[in-house]
């Protein structure tokens, strides 16, 4: 008897510790997607405190030294904030992260690749733009839209080539543009679907929801189609030659 109350014990105590351990889980899901709003936050706050210098440069005498400052027209403890109507060109830091949810716009720099880069059976979640060698180069990021979450990225392509970019191999690239140890960071990343991304350990139940935005937005694109890599390789082979056809010299 005593040994079968030991027994209990344990169980009822092994099943209090795996409840903690997904409260844990939630907790950390929760408090990263905090820190991530308070980085897009700040962000933003940089942007307009960068349209604010350009719009409102500090007053320069160059015929005066060593003058007291003069009083500011704004009262104190109020920071000044550029007016809606004030419209500047934000300039794009190197390895500068960009949101671009649903329905969000982007910087007129950057030109909008989120409806050509959708694919059925995928879900865009980021691209991002480098330069190299041979010049500027861009990558599109997806993760699948139906099944096992799987992700992949296109190979490197350049600008007039970008609109038709397929998956290539498999990457997790799709939060930072780095797949490997040493590699720069991209000059900057699109992040279409940040939510979605491999360190949320609820990606795939966010999935619906922002696959319901894009509907909405009048996607045609087919989620239910499970893509899988290898088999739309494999579709895209050439038929092999049957055995025993020779292979015969033109004119021949």
């Amino acid at each position: 008897m005593k040994k079968m109350l030991n027994t209990a014990g344990i169980t009822l105590e092994s099943e209090d510790q795996n409840q903690n351990l997904a409260n844990f889980a939630d907790q950390i899901s929760e408090l990263a997607k905090r820190i991530f709003r308070i980085s897009c936050t700040l962000d933003k706050f940089e942007q307009d405190l960068e349209i604010l210098e350009n719009h409102f440069p500090a007053p320069v005498n160059k015929n005066l030294k060593n003058c007291t400052p003069a009083v500011s027209q704004f009262p104190h403890n109020i920071i000044p904030f550029p007016k809606p109507n004030i419209s500047a060109p934000v300039q794009i830091r190197h390895s500068m992260p960009i949101i671009a949810a649903p329905g969000k716009p982007l910087p007129s720099e950057i030109y909008d690749y989120r409806p050509a880069l959708q694919r059925n059976g995928l879900i865009l979640l980021a691209w991002d733009k480098r330069e190299t060698e041979a010049g500027e180069r861009y990558t599109a990021y997806w993760v699948t839209s139906a099944g096992t979450a799987r992700f992949y990225a296109s190979r490197p392509l350049p600008l007039n080539k970008f609109y038709s970019a397929q998956p290539h191999h498999k990457s997790y690239a799709a939060e930072d543009g780095i797949e490997f140890y040493g590699q720069n960071a991209p000059s900057y990343i699109v992040h279409v679907a940040p939510e979605l991304m491999m360190s949320n350990p609820r990606h795939a139940e966010l999935r619906l929801s922002h696959i319901q935005a894009l509907k909405d937005m009048g996607s045609t694109v087919d989620f239910d189609y499970k893509y899988l890599l290898t088999t739309e390789k494999n579709r895209n082979q050439p038929p092999k030659k049957p055995d025993g056809v020779k292979h015969q010299r033109a004119g021949a």
